[in-house]
């Protein structure tokens, strides 16, 4: 286990990293780049990279490299093979070098930059997320909570405290089960006094989960699925420690930790994801009955 002074130093380089990385992606937003398709999941979102991808990875990793080697640091980056050092060293960075490539190709809000590092067992000890088109900073330190450009985060919740957000993919809206979904959330919510229902589609996954934050009733949710897909590790392995330093509900679809370290695939399709502002809307993602969603 690392001592706070090297998690300091680490989560610094981290934090480095993704503001020169984020401030690439942010100069590109509206300049002429590559654009190609890759072997991802099943949607569109994750089969699109762009060669900003790839340069935001290259100077993440000249932030990273000297850390790696001092402290013999595996490494999962989306944009390399998995090498499977993840699987052998103590611990591991995992980074997404521009989460939400759709949305940055498509000129809008919704990408992020994230990158984690991880123990073998697959918990993060430190996640750092920079919002390019915001200019704003998350990091955390396992046990010291959240910083917001440097400075200590604290949540505010209140305006909107009889709506009801819902997050998601927009796989989810071409699910046989998102009729049947949405009638049981209209449902659900009306029996909890909320005012409205309102989705959100359109985000990758990181900026998904910290939007979740914004509202004092949210949700941010993907079901497990037989298609390879469903994000993978660096998805959401930086906003679960965000979560988890905050004490706000973040799980799998049984309710139990992100498995963030499976030997078999970096693919998350067939756990699920719930991120929640409160135990009580957890706990309903959770135990939504099957013949609900399928």
């Amino acid at each position: 286990m690392f001592n706070r002074n090297t998690l300091s130093t680490l989560c610094q380089s981290a934090i480095n990293a993704s503001i020169e990385a984020g401030q690439l992606i942010q100069s590109q937003v509206d300049q002429p780049y590559d654009l190609q398709n890759k072997h991802g999941g099943y949607s569109k979102a994750s089969q699109v990279v762009t060669e900003v991808d790839f340069k935001a990875q290259e100077l993440i990793l000249k932030h990273l490299q000297a850390g790696i080697v001092q402290y013999d640091l595996g490494l999962l980056t989306e944009e390399a093979a998995d090498d499977q050092s993840r699987l052998n060293k103590d611990y591991f960075w995992c980074i997404d070098p521009l989460d939400g490539t759709l949305p940055f190709t498509e000129q809008r809000p919704g990408y992020a930059v994230s990158i984690a590092l991880i123990s073998k067992s697959g918990d993060p000890v430190i996640g750092v997320v920079y919002l390019p088109d915001e200019k704003v900073c998350y990091s955390a330190i396992q046990g010291e909570g959240i910083a917001l450009n440097g400075q200590s985060f604290r949540l505010d919740r209140s305006s909107d405290d009889n709506i009801f957000h819902i997050y998601m993919d927009r796989s989810l809206q071409s699910a046989n089960y998102f009729n049947a979904f949405t009638d049981r959330m209209k449902e659900w919510a009306k029996a909890q006094n909320y005012r409205e229902v309102v989705y959100h589609v359109g985000f990758g996954a990181v900026r998904n989960a910290l939007s979740v934050l914004s509202h004092a009733n949210a949700c941010y949710l993907k079901f497990p699925r037989s298609q390879k897909g469903g994000g993978s590790i660096w998805d959401f392995a930086a906003t679960r420690l965000i979560f988890e330093e905050l004490g706000l509900p973040v799980s799998n679809s049984n309710g139990e930790k992100l498995r963030l370290n499976t030997p078999e695939t970096t693919f998350m399709h067939q756990q699920g994801v719930v991120y929640a502002t409160t135990e009580g809307i957890a706990e309903m993602v959770i135990q939504l009955e099957e013949s609900a969603i399928g």
